[in-house]
C-alpha cells in the first residue's frame, strides 16, 4: 500500500510540472504571435474618450497619451499592451504561489484549467483580466488589515475601484457584492436600514463609475471616433475597425440574445450525437465546484491545514460568487474561460484574504443551508478521493467561448501534456 501511495504521489507531480511547463509555452507562444491591432485582444486596450466619454476608455486613453509622447508605431503599441498583460499574469500567479505556500496549501490545483491554466492557455491573457486582481487582491488584502481605520480602507476601496471600473465593468459583479456584505456586517450594530444606507454610501462612488459605464455605453459614432484617433497616428485603415472597439457600437438588445443564444441554445456534435450548451455547463459547472470544494481537502499534508470547516467557508463563497456572476455567465458574454476564472480566482483570493470567522457571519441561514445541501450530494465517501480527483482534474476542459467539444478537449490538462511531450520528442522522432 505505502508503494502505491509513492507512485500516485509522484505521478501527481509530474503531471503538475508537466501543465505547468505546458502553461508556461502556451504563453511564451503567444507572446510571440503577431495580433495587430485589428485583434479583439490588442483593440480591447484601445478603447479610447476621443469620440465622447465612454464605457472601458480610461485605459485606452492612458495609451493613447504615451503613444502620442513616445511616438509609438503599431508595432510599439501592440508589445506594449503585451508587456502590460504578461506583467499582471506574472504578479498574480506570483501572489497566489505565496499565498497558498504560506497556508502550507498544495499548489497542484493552481495551474489548473480553470483556475490559473485556462485563460492562460490561450490568447485570452493579453486581456484586461489578471489586470482587475492586481486591484482586487490589494481591495481585499487593505480591508482585512485590523489596523487600518474604516475611513482610510473605504478610501482605499473606492481609490482603486474607480479607475479599473472605467477600464472594464465587470469588474463590479465579482467585487461589490462581498464587499457590500463585508460593510452591511460592519455596521450591522446600526439596526437593518442603516446598516445598508451606509454600506452603499461607503461604495457610492464606485457604485456611480458602474452606472455611468451603463448610462455612456457607446455607439456606432463614437467607436468609429474611437478607432479615427487610432488610425490617424499608427497608419491604420478606418473602415477597419479592430474587434473590441466596433463591439462598443453594438446595441444591447442584439448583444444579449446573441449572447444568450450562444450560452444555452447551441448544440454541438460529436458524430451524430447532440450535446445541447445547456446540458454541457449543467454538467462543467458542478464538477467545478467539486474540484475547487475538494482540491486542497484531499491534496493536504496533515489535517491541521485545510479542514472541513475551510472547506465549508470557501463552498459559502464559491456558491455567492457564482451567483453575482450570473448575469455574466447569462447574457453579459460568452467567454467561459475567463468568467470561470473570475469566479474561481476571486473565491480563492477572498478565503485567503477575508478571516474566516468575517466570512462565517455573512450570509443568512437560508443561504447556508442551501450550500450545506449542495455539499452533501458530493459528500460521498468513494468521491473524495485522489485518484477521482486527478482524473476530473485530467479530462475537465473549458472552452473559450460558449459551448465548443473540440475547444472543451484542447483545453483538458491530458491533452496539453500530451501535445507538450509530442513537441519535445517531435524533433528526435523527425530524425
Amino acid at each position: 500500500m505505502e508503494k502505491i501511495k509513492i507512485n500516485k504521489e509522484y505521478f501527481l507531480k509530474v503531471l503538475f510540472i508537466l501543465f505547468s511547463l505546458s502553461i508556461i509555452g502556451r504563453v511564451i507562444t503567444n507572446f510571440l504571435k503577431i495580433r495587430t491591432c485589428y485583434s479583439w485582444q490588442i483593440s480591447e486596450f484601445l478603447i479610447n474618450y476621443q469620440g465622447g466619454f465612454v464605457r472601458r476608455g480610461l485605459l485606452g486613453e492612458i495609451l493613447l497619451f504615451f503613444t502620442k509622447i513616445f511616438s509609438m508605431n503599431a508595432e510599439q503599441i501592440e508589445l506594449t499592451i503585451k508587456i502590460i498583460s504578461l506583467i499582471c499574469l506574472v504578479v498574480v500567479c506570483a501572489w497566489f504561489v505565496k499565498a497558498f505556500l504560506k497556508r502550507g496549501y498544495s499548489l497542484y490545483i493552481l495551474p489548473l484549467c480553470f483556475f490559473l491554466g485556462g485563460v492562460a492557455l490561450t490568447s485570452d491573457w493579453i486581456r484586461k483580466d489578471y489586470m482587475f486582481f492586481c486591484f482586487f487582491i490589494p481591495i481585499f488584502y487593505f480591508y482585512a488589515k485590523n489596523d487600518l481605520p474604516m475611513w482610510m480602507k473605504i478610501l482605499i476601496i473606492n481609490i482603486l475601484s474607480i479607475p479599473i471600473i472605467l477600464t472594464h465593468e465587470v469588474f463590479v459583479f465579482f467585487t461589490f457584492p462581498i464587499l457590500f456584505l463585508l460593510l452591511f456586517k460592519h455596521y450591522e450594530s446600526k439596526g437593518i436600514l442603516r446598516s445598508i444606507i451606509f454600506s452603499l454610501l461607503c461604495l457610492l462612488p464606485g457604485i456611480l463609475a458602474f452606472l455611468s459605464t451603463l448610462l455612456w455605453k457607446g455607439d456606432q459614432e463614437i467607436a468609429q471616433n474611437i478607432w479615427n484617433s487610432w488610425a490617424e497616428i499608427l497608419n491604420l485603415e478606418k473602415e477597419e475597425i479592430g474587434s473590441a472597439v466596433g463591439a462598443i457600437g453594438w446595441s444591447s438588445s442584439e448583444t444579449f440574445k446573441m449572447h444568450f443564444t450562444i450560452n444555452f441554445l447551441t448544440i454541438d456534435r460529436v458524430k451524430d450525437f447532440p450535446i445541447p450548451s445547456l446540458l454541457g455547463w449543467m454538467i462543467t459547472f458542478p464538477v467545478i465546484y467539486y474540484i475547487s470544494t475538494n482540491a486542497l481537502l484531499v491534496f493536504r499534508k496533515n489535517e491541521k491545514i485545510f479542514t472541513k470547516c475551510d472547506k465549508t467557508i470557501l463552498s459559502y463563497i464559491l456558491i455567492f460568487q457564482l451567483l453575482c456572476l450570473f448575469p455574466v455567465f447569462a447574457i453579459l458574454s460568452v467567454d467561459y474561460v475567463r468568467i470561470i476564472f473570475y469566479w474561481i480566482a476571486s473565491s480563492f483570493a477572498i478565503f485567503l484574504l477575508i478571516p474566516a470567522e468575517k466570512i462565517t457571519e455573512l450570509f443568512p441561514s437560508a443561504f447556508v443551508c442551501f450550500v450545506e445541501r449542495v455539499n452533501l450530494l458530493f459528500n460521498k465517501k468513494y468521491l473524495q478521493t485522489k485518484t477521482f480527483i486527478i482524473l476530473l482534474m485530467l479530462f475537465l476542459g473549458i472552452t473559450s467561448v460558449g459551448f465548443e467539444i473540440i475547444g472543451i478537449i484542447r483545453s483538458t490538462m491530458i491533452f496539453n501534456i500530451i501535445r507538450l511531450i509530442r513537441l519535445l520528442f517531435l524533433p528526435f522522432l523527425d530524425h
